[in-house]
Protein backbone atom coordinates (compact mmCIF):
# COMPACT_ATOMS: atom_id res chain seq x y z
CA UNK A 1 0.00 0.00 0.00
CA UNK A 2 2.84 2.42 0.86
CA UNK A 3 4.56 1.69 -2.48
CA UNK A 4 1.30 2.33 -4.32
CA UNK A 5 0.89 5.63 -2.46
CA UNK A 6 4.41 6.69 -3.47
CA UNK A 7 3.79 5.82 -7.14
CA UNK A 8 0.48 7.69 -7.07
CA UNK A 9 2.13 10.76 -5.56
CA UNK A 10 4.86 10.84 -8.22
CA UNK A 11 2.34 10.40 -11.05
CA UNK A 12 0.11 13.07 -9.55
CA UNK A 13 2.93 15.61 -9.33
CA UNK A 14 4.08 14.89 -12.89
CA UNK A 15 0.49 15.27 -14.05
CA UNK A 16 0.21 18.60 -12.26
CA UNK A 17 3.42 19.76 -13.94
CA UNK A 18 2.25 18.74 -17.42
CA UNK A 19 -1.18 20.27 -16.92
CA UNK A 20 0.31 23.49 -15.53
CA UNK A 21 2.75 23.87 -18.40
CA UNK A 22 -0.02 23.39 -20.96
CA UNK A 23 -2.43 25.73 -19.22
CA UNK A 24 -0.02 28.54 -18.34
CA UNK A 25 2.02 28.49 -21.53
CA UNK A 26 2.27 31.98 -22.92
CA UNK A 27 1.05 33.58 -19.67
CA UNK A 28 4.54 33.95 -18.20
CA UNK A 29 5.53 31.75 -15.27
CA UNK A 30 8.56 29.96 -13.87
CA UNK A 31 9.07 26.77 -12.01
CA UNK A 32 11.40 23.97 -11.08
CA UNK A 33 11.39 20.23 -10.66
CA UNK A 34 14.06 18.22 -8.89
CA UNK A 35 14.83 14.71 -7.79
CA UNK A 36 17.37 13.81 -5.12
CA UNK A 37 18.45 10.33 -4.02
CA UNK A 38 20.36 9.61 -0.81
CA UNK A 39 22.37 6.45 -0.18
CA UNK A 40 23.48 5.67 3.37
CA UNK A 41 25.09 2.45 4.62
CA UNK A 42 23.31 0.96 7.64
CA UNK A 43 25.56 -0.78 10.22
CA UNK A 44 24.88 -4.51 10.65
CA UNK A 45 22.56 -4.33 7.67
CA UNK A 46 23.02 -3.32 4.05
CA UNK A 47 22.04 0.18 2.96
CA UNK A 48 19.27 2.72 3.04
CA UNK A 49 17.98 4.63 0.03
CA UNK A 50 15.67 7.64 0.17
CA UNK A 51 14.48 9.90 -2.64
CA UNK A 52 13.01 13.39 -2.57
CA UNK A 53 10.93 14.81 -5.39
CA UNK A 54 10.49 18.59 -5.44
CA UNK A 55 8.19 20.68 -7.59
CA UNK A 56 7.79 24.44 -7.68
CA UNK A 57 5.62 26.73 -9.79
CA UNK A 58 5.68 30.54 -9.84
CA UNK A 59 3.12 32.91 -11.34
CA UNK A 60 3.13 36.64 -10.58
CA UNK A 61 1.56 36.90 -7.13
CA UNK A 62 1.28 33.12 -6.64
CA UNK A 63 3.57 30.19 -5.83
CA UNK A 64 3.15 26.47 -5.29
CA UNK A 65 5.74 24.05 -3.86
CA UNK A 66 5.58 20.34 -3.24
CA UNK A 67 8.11 18.01 -1.62
CA UNK A 68 7.65 14.23 -1.54
CA UNK A 69 9.98 11.83 0.29
CA UNK A 70 9.95 8.07 -0.13
CA UNK A 71 12.37 5.22 0.58
CA UNK A 72 12.56 1.47 0.06
CA UNK A 73 9.56 1.02 2.39
CA UNK A 74 7.44 3.44 0.36
CA UNK A 75 5.91 6.84 1.05
CA UNK A 76 7.44 8.76 3.97
CA UNK A 77 6.29 12.38 3.86
CA UNK A 78 4.52 14.97 1.72
CA UNK A 79 4.52 18.74 2.09
CA UNK A 80 2.46 21.24 0.12
CA UNK A 81 3.05 25.00 0.33
CA UNK A 82 0.91 27.63 -1.41
CA UNK A 83 1.42 31.40 -1.18
CA UNK A 84 -0.36 34.36 -2.76
CA UNK A 85 0.21 38.12 -2.64
CA UNK A 86 -2.64 40.57 -3.23
CA UNK A 87 -1.46 44.14 -2.78
CA UNK A 88 -0.18 44.53 0.78
CA UNK A 89 -1.75 41.22 1.88
CA UNK A 90 0.08 37.89 1.81
CA UNK A 91 -1.64 34.52 2.26
CA UNK A 92 0.17 31.22 2.76
CA UNK A 93 -0.84 27.67 3.56
CA UNK A 94 1.55 24.84 4.40
CA UNK A 95 0.38 21.24 4.90
CA UNK A 96 2.62 18.38 6.06
CA UNK A 97 1.94 14.63 6.11
CA UNK A 98 4.70 12.68 7.89
CA UNK A 99 3.45 10.11 6.88
CA UNK A 100 -0.02 10.80 8.27
CA UNK A 101 -1.39 14.30 8.84
CA UNK A 102 1.09 16.27 10.99
CA UNK A 103 0.50 20.00 10.60
CA UNK A 104 -1.48 22.61 8.68
CA UNK A 105 -0.37 26.25 8.92
CA UNK A 106 -2.46 29.10 7.55
CA UNK A 107 -0.79 32.53 7.55
CA UNK A 108 -2.17 36.00 6.87
CA UNK A 109 0.28 38.93 6.77
CA UNK A 110 -0.04 42.60 5.82
CA UNK A 111 2.58 45.32 5.34
CA UNK A 112 1.66 49.00 5.28
CA UNK A 113 4.09 51.93 5.65
CA UNK A 114 6.78 49.97 7.49
CA UNK A 115 4.34 48.18 9.79
CA UNK A 116 3.84 44.44 9.43
CA UNK A 117 1.07 42.50 11.14
CA UNK A 118 0.24 38.85 10.82
CA UNK A 119 -1.74 35.94 12.17
CA UNK A 120 -0.83 32.25 11.96
CA UNK A 121 -3.31 29.46 12.66
CA UNK A 122 -1.70 26.04 13.17
CA UNK A 123 -3.58 22.75 13.42
CA UNK A 124 -1.20 20.00 14.52
CA UNK A 125 -1.31 16.37 15.52
CA UNK A 126 0.47 16.32 18.88
CA UNK A 127 -0.21 12.61 19.36
CA UNK A 128 0.94 9.69 17.24
CA UNK A 129 -0.22 8.03 14.05
CA UNK A 130 -1.92 5.32 16.10
CA UNK A 131 -3.43 7.73 18.65
CA UNK A 132 -3.81 11.16 17.04
CA UNK A 133 -4.49 14.24 19.13
CA UNK A 134 -5.37 17.39 17.21
CA UNK A 135 -4.71 20.77 18.78
CA UNK A 136 -5.04 24.33 17.49
CA UNK A 137 -2.53 27.10 18.06
CA UNK A 138 -2.28 30.71 16.93
CA UNK A 139 0.49 33.30 16.73
CA UNK A 140 -0.15 37.04 16.52
CA UNK A 141 2.75 38.89 14.83
CA UNK A 142 3.67 42.56 14.80
CA UNK A 143 6.80 44.36 13.63
CA UNK A 144 7.64 47.98 12.89
CA UNK A 145 10.60 49.72 11.25
CA UNK A 146 9.10 53.20 10.97
CA UNK A 147 12.12 54.89 12.59
CA UNK A 148 15.44 54.51 10.77
CA UNK A 149 17.75 52.15 12.68
CA UNK A 150 15.05 51.06 15.13
CA UNK A 151 12.78 48.03 14.88
CA UNK A 152 10.27 46.36 17.17
CA UNK A 153 8.95 42.81 16.84
CA UNK A 154 6.39 41.03 19.00
CA UNK A 155 5.09 37.48 18.77
CA UNK A 156 2.23 36.22 20.93
CA UNK A 157 1.42 32.52 21.05
CA UNK A 158 -1.82 30.89 22.10
CA UNK A 159 -1.41 27.14 22.36
CA UNK A 160 2.03 27.66 20.77
CA UNK A 161 5.58 27.85 22.15
CA UNK A 162 9.11 28.19 20.72
CA UNK A 163 8.02 31.32 18.87
CA UNK A 164 11.64 32.25 18.13
CA UNK A 165 11.50 29.66 15.33
CA UNK A 166 9.42 32.18 13.38
CA UNK A 167 12.53 34.39 13.49
CA UNK A 168 14.75 31.66 12.08
CA UNK A 169 15.56 30.35 15.55
CA UNK A 170 17.83 33.37 16.09
CA UNK A 171 17.81 34.53 19.71
CA UNK A 172 20.49 37.22 19.28
CA UNK A 173 20.17 38.94 15.86
CA UNK A 174 23.43 40.91 15.79
CA UNK A 175 25.45 37.97 17.11
CA UNK A 176 23.96 35.90 14.30
CA UNK A 177 25.06 38.48 11.72
CA UNK A 178 28.58 38.90 13.05
CA UNK A 179 29.03 35.12 13.35
CA UNK A 180 28.19 34.65 9.68
CA UNK A 181 31.40 32.70 9.00
CA UNK A 182 30.60 30.16 11.73
CA UNK A 183 27.06 29.81 10.39
CA UNK A 184 28.28 29.43 6.82
CA UNK A 185 30.52 26.49 7.75
CA UNK A 186 27.70 24.88 9.74
CA UNK A 187 25.29 25.18 6.80
CA UNK A 188 27.62 24.03 4.01
CA UNK A 189 26.61 20.37 4.18
CA UNK A 190 23.71 20.44 6.61
CA UNK A 191 20.21 20.41 5.07
CA UNK A 192 18.10 23.46 5.83
CA UNK A 193 15.77 22.57 8.68
CA UNK A 194 12.19 23.78 8.61
CA UNK A 195 11.74 25.55 11.94
CA UNK A 196 8.19 25.58 13.29
CA UNK A 197 6.53 26.56 16.54
CA UNK A 198 5.50 23.87 19.00
CA UNK A 199 1.79 23.28 19.48
CA UNK A 200 0.66 22.25 22.96
CA UNK A 201 -2.76 21.09 24.20
CA UNK A 202 -5.19 23.84 25.15
CA UNK A 203 -5.81 27.11 23.36
CA UNK A 204 -4.40 29.37 26.08
CA UNK A 205 -1.75 32.07 26.26
CA UNK A 206 1.61 30.27 26.31
CA UNK A 207 4.39 32.62 25.25
CA UNK A 208 5.19 36.21 24.34
CA UNK A 209 8.40 37.31 22.58
CA UNK A 210 9.36 40.99 22.38
CA UNK A 211 12.43 42.11 20.42
CA UNK A 212 13.86 45.62 20.13
CA UNK A 213 16.79 46.28 17.76
CA UNK A 214 18.92 49.41 17.35
CA UNK A 215 21.41 49.84 14.51
CA UNK A 216 22.16 53.55 14.39
CA UNK A 217 25.42 55.50 13.85
CA UNK A 218 27.45 52.35 14.40
CA UNK A 219 25.72 51.40 17.64
CA UNK A 220 24.40 47.82 17.76
CA UNK A 221 21.96 46.90 20.52
CA UNK A 222 19.09 44.49 20.94
CA UNK A 223 16.84 43.07 23.61
CA UNK A 224 14.85 39.86 23.17
CA UNK A 225 12.53 39.05 26.05
CA UNK A 226 10.33 36.00 26.63
CA UNK A 227 7.24 35.83 28.84
CA UNK A 228 5.07 32.84 29.66
CA UNK A 229 1.83 32.53 31.63
CA UNK A 230 3.79 32.92 34.89
CA UNK A 231 5.55 36.12 33.77
CA UNK A 232 9.14 36.90 32.76
CA UNK A 233 11.04 33.78 31.69
CA UNK A 234 14.17 34.78 29.71
CA UNK A 235 16.06 37.68 28.16
CA UNK A 236 18.98 38.02 25.73
CA UNK A 237 20.74 41.41 25.59
CA UNK A 238 23.28 42.60 23.02
CA UNK A 239 25.40 45.73 22.87
CA UNK A 240 28.29 46.64 20.60
CA UNK A 241 29.72 48.99 18.03
CA UNK A 242 30.59 48.74 14.33
CA UNK A 243 33.09 50.93 12.53
CA UNK A 244 33.11 51.76 8.83
CA UNK A 245 35.91 50.86 6.39
CA UNK A 246 37.78 48.72 7.16
CA UNK A 247 34.82 47.19 8.94
CA UNK A 248 35.47 46.25 12.56
CA UNK A 249 32.72 45.30 15.00
CA UNK A 250 32.64 44.09 18.57
CA UNK A 251 29.62 42.85 20.50
CA UNK A 252 28.69 41.54 23.93
CA UNK A 253 25.76 39.17 24.38
CA UNK A 254 24.21 38.33 27.75
CA UNK A 255 21.48 35.78 28.59
CA UNK A 256 19.51 35.66 31.83
CA UNK A 257 16.75 33.31 32.95
CA UNK A 258 13.49 33.85 34.81
CA UNK A 259 15.31 34.14 38.15
CA UNK A 260 17.56 36.92 36.76
CA UNK A 261 20.53 34.58 36.84
CA UNK A 262 23.19 34.91 34.14
CA UNK A 263 23.16 31.73 32.03
CA UNK A 264 25.46 32.72 29.15
CA UNK A 265 27.86 35.49 28.20
CA UNK A 266 29.77 35.90 24.94
CA UNK A 267 32.17 38.38 23.38
CA UNK A 268 32.41 38.68 19.60
CA UNK A 269 35.02 40.48 17.51
CA UNK A 270 34.48 40.60 13.74
CA UNK A 271 36.82 42.34 11.29
CA UNK A 272 36.87 42.47 7.49
CA UNK A 273 40.13 43.99 6.26
CA UNK A 274 41.23 43.85 2.60
CA UNK A 275 38.95 40.90 1.88
CA UNK A 276 40.07 38.84 4.88
CA UNK A 277 37.35 38.27 7.46
CA UNK A 278 38.38 37.24 10.97
CA UNK A 279 35.81 36.46 13.66
CA UNK A 280 36.48 35.58 17.29
CA UNK A 281 33.85 34.24 19.68
CA UNK A 282 34.54 33.80 23.40
CA UNK A 283 31.83 32.04 25.42
CA UNK A 284 31.06 31.86 29.13
CA UNK A 285 28.28 29.83 30.74
CA UNK A 286 26.78 29.21 34.17
CA UNK A 287 28.91 26.63 36.02
CA UNK A 288 27.55 23.15 36.68
CA UNK A 289 27.64 22.42 39.59
CA UNK A 290 27.08 26.02 40.81
CA UNK A 291 30.10 28.03 41.94
CA UNK A 292 30.41 31.38 43.73
CA UNK A 293 31.13 33.06 40.39
CA UNK A 294 28.17 33.49 37.99
CA UNK A 295 29.84 32.27 34.79
CA UNK A 296 32.95 30.36 33.75
CA UNK A 297 34.83 30.06 30.48
CA UNK A 298 33.09 27.53 28.21
CA UNK A 299 34.84 27.81 24.85
CA UNK A 300 36.60 29.86 22.21
CA UNK A 301 36.20 29.88 18.44
CA UNK A 302 38.17 31.65 15.71
CA UNK A 303 37.01 31.73 12.09
CA UNK A 304 38.94 33.08 9.11
CA UNK A 305 37.68 33.50 5.54
CA UNK A 306 39.57 34.80 2.50
CA UNK A 307 39.94 34.42 -1.28
CA UNK A 308 42.98 32.75 -2.81
CA UNK A 309 43.47 32.16 -6.55
CA UNK A 310 39.73 32.35 -7.18
CA UNK A 311 38.81 29.97 -4.36
CA UNK A 312 37.16 30.83 -1.07
CA UNK A 313 38.91 29.30 1.93
CA UNK A 314 37.25 29.30 5.35
CA UNK A 315 38.56 27.84 8.58
CA UNK A 316 37.11 27.49 12.07
CA UNK A 317 39.17 26.52 15.11
CA UNK A 318 37.42 25.68 18.40
CA UNK A 319 38.82 25.30 21.90
CA UNK A 320 36.95 23.69 24.81
CA UNK A 321 36.34 24.90 28.36
CA UNK A 322 39.82 23.70 29.39
CA UNK A 323 41.51 25.97 26.83
CA UNK A 324 42.49 22.87 24.85
CA UNK A 325 42.10 22.30 21.10
CA UNK A 326 38.72 20.72 20.35
CA UNK A 327 38.17 20.69 16.58
CA UNK A 328 38.94 22.49 13.33
CA UNK A 329 36.98 22.87 10.09
CA UNK A 330 38.62 23.71 6.76
CA UNK A 331 36.30 24.62 3.87
CA UNK A 332 37.20 25.16 0.24
CA UNK A 333 34.74 26.61 -2.30
CA UNK A 334 35.56 27.10 -5.97
CA UNK A 335 33.44 28.08 -8.98
CA UNK A 336 34.64 27.79 -12.55
CA UNK A 337 31.54 28.22 -14.67
CA UNK A 338 29.60 26.05 -15.09
CA UNK A 339 31.17 23.85 -12.38
CA UNK A 340 31.02 24.48 -8.63
CA UNK A 341 33.07 22.49 -6.12
CA UNK A 342 33.17 22.60 -2.32
CA UNK A 343 34.72 20.53 0.42
CA UNK A 344 34.72 20.58 4.20
CA UNK A 345 37.24 18.75 6.37
CA UNK A 346 36.90 18.16 10.11
CA UNK A 347 39.87 17.51 12.37
CA UNK A 348 39.61 16.76 16.09
CA UNK A 349 42.08 15.75 18.78
CA UNK A 350 42.57 12.43 16.98
CA UNK A 351 43.53 14.14 13.68
CA UNK A 352 41.26 13.60 10.67
CA UNK A 353 37.63 12.92 11.64
CA UNK A 354 35.30 13.57 8.69
CA UNK A 355 35.17 14.87 5.14
CA UNK A 356 32.33 16.28 3.02
CA UNK A 357 32.63 17.01 -0.72
CA UNK A 358 30.14 18.36 -3.25
CA UNK A 359 30.17 19.21 -6.95
CA UNK A 360 27.58 20.57 -9.35
CA UNK A 361 27.32 21.62 -12.98
CA UNK A 362 24.67 23.92 -14.47
CA UNK A 363 23.67 24.32 -18.11
CA UNK A 364 20.47 25.31 -19.97
CA UNK A 365 18.46 25.57 -16.73
CA UNK A 366 19.56 22.11 -15.54
CA UNK A 367 21.73 21.58 -12.47
CA UNK A 368 23.32 18.19 -11.78
CA UNK A 369 24.90 17.73 -8.37
CA UNK A 370 26.37 15.17 -6.04
CA UNK A 371 27.53 15.15 -2.42
CA UNK A 372 29.42 12.62 -0.36
CA UNK A 373 30.43 12.27 3.27
CA UNK A 374 32.97 9.88 4.74
CA UNK A 375 34.99 9.40 7.88
CA UNK A 376 37.66 7.11 9.23
CA UNK A 377 35.19 4.19 9.06
CA UNK A 378 34.33 4.78 5.40
CA UNK A 379 31.51 6.36 3.42
CA UNK A 380 28.56 7.54 5.53
CA UNK A 381 26.37 9.15 2.85
CA UNK A 382 26.20 9.74 -0.90
CA UNK A 383 23.66 12.10 -2.50
CA UNK A 384 23.03 12.75 -6.17
CA UNK A 385 20.24 14.60 -7.93
CA UNK A 386 19.18 17.14 -10.48
CA UNK A 387 17.06 20.30 -10.68
CA UNK A 388 15.46 21.73 -13.80
CA UNK A 389 14.32 25.34 -13.83
CA UNK A 390 11.98 26.64 -16.51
Amino acid sequence: MRRMAARFTVLFLLGVLATGVGTLAGVGFSGSIGLETTFAPIPLSSYGIASQLSLGLRVPGFSFDSTTVFDLAGFQSQEFAVAAVVGPVSLANDILFDPSFTRDTLSLDTQIIGIETGLDFILANTGSAQTPSYNLGAVVKFSSTVMAGFSLTTLTGFGATNLVNLLGGVEAPFSHDLLYTFGHIASLFNPVQSLVVTIVPGFYFEEELVRLEIDYSGVLASSTTWFDWTGFSKQVLEFGYQYGAPRIAFLTSLSIDGTFTITALSFILDADISGVRVTSRTRFAAPNPPLPIPVVFSGEGIAVSFDLLGARITTETDFDDSFLFEQEFVALELTVDPVTFSSLSLFDTGAFAHQWVAASISFSGVTLYTRAAFGVLGVSQVVFGFEFEF
